[in-house]
């Protein structure tokens, strides 16, 4: 990279300061004298812009977010916005030449159990970029190894124990069950409540390690590097492919790095962590882009629903108690279970259509005013990638960051290598 750590770091960091009213305003959280605009979009000139946009523009700028072409009738403020967002998410590819084509990239090797393509696919090119590193190892640690395809997968690639933790017992033993042709073991443990107890020899590796886990890994291996004076010593390193920032147990991530002036404005609570998570993008984490907003107009009914009968609700509190995926079920299923949830009686049909009909038109409002919050996602993730990176380059390491596989193998594909 030409440009250093600290410089993407800053450049991210001043990023998400300046824009941090513009995240913290969602639309449709409180009605105001901007009639229901959010006060960041209307202060900035850009409500009357967004809310004329057709549906075909629309779904163009939902689906390419900043890689779309907004100019050139966006307000001048608004595209230095976008080109802004290019500029902190423009990452080189670690993946040597793989995985950059327009169809999906399979290695030739057969599926294991359970093993989807394009789990298949993320394993591959994870594997490739952590052998090399790997080689100079003692152990290598796989955190949150879940079925255990890639702990299995080293196993076979590196002559070393590879040793998968995960928390789940019934996941670790159903991976324990497949057959493995390397020196693969797995333990049970709660990484966050009783630590990694690293070794300066391990290779730690997590491939879509989620929320703060991310965080432990590399403390864990900032703490265990051994010192310079040492160099006869193997060294810890880390491959990290982070995922779902918002699971963390306290309310809010601060900053790895020290950011003077900058603090309030990067400590980040969960929901806005969660932002990366609802991609509109064709292929999402955990579903397509149209599942995606369907469930998002289901959420914005039910909420309507709960606060006539409670009052005044704060979005996204409507599915407190459910897993966010009943939302890609019917709404009159989702609004049955929230209500049953809360001891509430179930409101009547008449009811729960005409909260559907105001949430098509509220949402095709939000939408449109939702879309600077939405490139600014993508910044999150760049910044706490970045943060770990750096945290990691001023203890001594040599560290790459930048994307492993292509956005249709997993929008999460962002990823740390570094080694001491």
């Amino acid at each position: 990279m030409t440009t250093s750590l600290r410089a993407r770091w800053r450049a991210a960091a001043s990023l998400v300061a300046r824009t941090r009213d513009v995240l913290d305003a969602r639309p449709g959280s409180a009605r105001s004298e901007h009639d229901g605009v959010p006060g960041p979009l209307a202060s900035r000139g850009w409500a009357s812009f967004l809310l004329s946009l057709g549906d075909a523009r629309v779904e163009a700028f939902e689906a390419r977010g900043h890689d779309a072409d907004w100019t050139p009738d966006a307000p001048p403020s608004l595209a230095a916005l976008v080109e802004e967002i290019r500029e902190v998410c423009a990452l080189p590819s670690l993946a040597a030449g793989h995985e950059t084509g327009s169809k999906l990239t399979i290695s030739p090797r057969p599926a294991k159990r359970l093993e989807t393509p394009r789990k298949r696919a993320q394993i591959d090119a994870f594997a490739r970029l952590v052998v090399p590193i790997a080689s100079g190892a003692t152990r290598v640690v796989d955190v949150g190894s879940g079925h255990g395809h890639l702990t299995r997968e080293l196993a076979e690639r590196v002559a070393l124990p590879v040793v998968g933790l995960e928390r789940d017992v019934d996941l670790a033993r159903r991976a324990r069950a497949f057959p493995s042709h390397g020196d693969a073991v797995f333990s049970v443990t709660d990484v966050l409540r009783n630590g990694l107890g690293l070794l300066p020899g391990d290779c730690v590796v997590g491939l879509h390690a989620c929320g703060e886990l991310g965080d432990a890994m590399v403390e864990s291996v900032g703490r265990v590097a051994a010192p310079i004076a040492e160099p006869s010593r193997a060294r810890a390193s880390i491959a990290l492919v982070g995922c779902c920032l918002q699971k963390r147990r306290a309310a809010s991530r601060a900053p790895l790095v020290p950011a003077p002036g900058l603090e309030s404005a990067l400590d980040l609570p969960r929901p806005l962590l969660g932002l990366s998570n609802l991609t509109a993008r064709d292929d999402g984490v955990e579903a397509t882009r149209a599942d995606n907003l369907a469930g998002r107009q289901r959420r914005l009914a039910l909420h309507r629903l709960l606060s006539l009968r409670l009052g005044p609700m704060r979005l996204g509190s409507e599915i407190d108690g459910l897993n966010r995926r009943a939302a890609h079920g019917e709404l009159a299923s989702l609004v049955a279970r929230a209500f049953r949830h809360r001891g509430l009686a179930t409101p009547s049909a008449a009811e729960i259509d005409e909260a559907a009909g105001w949430a098509r038109a509220e949402h095709a409002r939000s939408r449109r005013l939702s879309l600077p919050r939405s490139m600014l996602a993508r910044v999150l993730e760049v910044f706490v990638l970045l943060d770990r990176a750096l945290y990691l380059e001023e203890r001594g390491f040599a560290v790459s960051v930048g994307t492993v596989f292509a956005e249709r193998v997993s929008a999460r594909n962002l990823a740390l290598v570094a080694t001491h």
